[in-house]
């Protein structure tokens, strides 16, 4: 296999021609990672300190790795990382690529792969935008921010908050304390979250039908403008007709509290109430 390698200690620009995936590890910093139509590649390296940056291009697979350590798993590995190495990173990369990202305090904009990715952090912001395909978010207390997604989606979060918005047909979501916050259009599929203190809220478009599963131990729960109480364990309800495309929604808590919204009727008035019964776990 072809390989290339650029050590890094200063402002580099570097040009390739055909790259397929792409793996970043990053510590400390900004890394931007712009989507574009052409085949190749560009790094645009504004400043390294701390450590070097490596670079390096195995086949067509790029890899942009500071902590130069190898990894599997990002969140197991880097959690407790102590490591000061900081650089600043932008790359222009084909819309196609698979992306394997992790960063332990860098911030980051990931905008307009049409692709699979999974991208972690430690506690990093982390803003993904536009984005095609299925989606692996893992973060410990980063906060992660997804924009206008189309695809499936799977979230894990230790305190981190995560918001996803866009046309989302799957939802998995668990945590610990972190919120979760879906914005999504169309109809979702399903939607499943688990958390323990972490609050969910979803908005869903207008007049979408609904299946309700959800428990929680003392959470509060909210169906539009319907507080249910006295859930006990399990709460079994619905919003309009089961019929043709509907969202299941799935969610359970200890002491979230979780609540599910749907948009205002731009030229209509009235909605669906929900209905249900409550059963004791």
């Amino acid at each position: 296999m072809a390989q290339e390698t650029w050590i890094v200690a200063e402002p580099t620009v570097i040009e390739l021609e055909r790259i397929a995936s792409l793996k970043v590890s990053l510590i400390a910093g900004q890394i931007d990672i712009v989507a574009h139509d052409e085949p190749g590649a560009r790094v645009e390296v504004h400043s390294v300190s701390g450590r070097d940056l490596k670079i390096a291009v195995e086949g067509d697979r790029l890899i942009i790795d500071h902590p130069q350590m190898r990894w599997e798993n990002f969140i197991e590995t880097f959690r407790l990382f102590r490591g000061k190495a900081r650089a600043e990173v932008s790359v222009l990369v084909p819309r196609s690529v698979a992306l394997s990202f992790g960063v332990v305090s860098a911030s980051a904009l990931i905008s307009g792969l049409h692709s699979d990715a999974t991208v972690s952090t430690v506690s990093g912001p982390v803003v993904i935008d536009g984005m095609v395909g299925e989606l692996q978010l893992n973060t410990v207390s980063g906060e992660m921010d997804v924009r206008g997604h189309h695809g499936e989606v799977r979230a894990h979060t230790v305190s981190g908050d995560i918001t996803v918005s866009g046309e989302v047909f799957r939802f998995d979501g668990d945590g610990v304390s972190g919120d979760v916050f879906l914005d999504l259009h169309g109809a979702p599929d399903r939607i499943e979250t688990q958390t323990v203190s972490g609050d969910v809220t979803l908005r869903l478009d207008a007049d979408v039908p609904a299946q309700y599963t959800i428990s929680t131990l003392t959470g509060r729960l909210q169906l539009d403008d319907a507080r249910i109480t006295g859930v006990r364990g399990s709460y079994n309800g619905r919003y309009g007709a089961l019929a043709g495309a509907f969202t299941e929604v799935r969610s359970s808590s200890v002491s979230g509290d979780v609540s599910v919204v749907h948009a205002a009727r731009e030229a209509a008035s009235g909605g669906s109430a929900p209905s249900g019964s409550e059963a004791s776990a």
